[in-house]
């Protein structure tokens, strides 16, 4: 698969690895410079790479692209969300918990001026809550910083769905 990747044009591989960055298929196309991928990982470090080179309006844009969680319909969500978001039992909220989280996400909005982020795999719906509150007083530009290495680890989630569907 890798092999494949690495003769793509940069356009056509970000395509194929569309949605391993939420709407921001500029991420892979750019990590192309940066072939040969020797593995998922080298893939996954030159996407990570491309993220930190991208000017701050461009790495805003990318946290902005993420939904906040547990608030939105999933059924507005990429396919990739819904799936993270319905694994960590965030479509199964009871009315206290979903109000919990609505309250809890607009604090953090209000604070950081971005979503809250989280890789939500191994999560389930009331330690992503305990990370959000544990999170919301600190420093926006820490969070701006943590926002873009959680985005990292989701695109490490996706990765490896995306190689298998080859």
């Amino acid at each position: 698969m890798l092999d494949t990747l690495n003769v793509l044009p940069p356009e056509a591989l970000a395509r194929r690895l569309s949605g391993l960055y939420e709407h921001s298929d500029w991420v892979v196309e750019r990590a192309a410079s940066e072939r040969p991928f020797y593995s998922p990982e080298v893939l996954l470090m030159a996407c990570a790479n491309a993220v930190r080179a991208g000017s701050l309006v461009e790495q805003r844009a990318l946290i902005l692209a993420h939904p906040e969680l547990a608030v939105s319909k999933l059924d507005t969500l990429t396919r990739a969300s819904q799936s993270e978001q319905q694994g960590a039992g965030l479509d199964q909220l009871d009315d206290n918990m979903r109000k919990r989280f609505i309250t809890a996400n607009a604090a953090y909005q209000a604070r950081h001026q971005i979503p809250f982020i989280i890789c939500v795999k191994g999560h389930d719906a009331v330690s992503i809550l305990d990370e959000l509150e544990r999170r919301l007083p600190h420093a926006s530009e820490e969070e701006f910083s943590e926002a873009l290495a959680q985005i990292d680890a989701i695109a490490a989630v996706r990765l490896p769905a995306m190689l298998e569907a080859e």
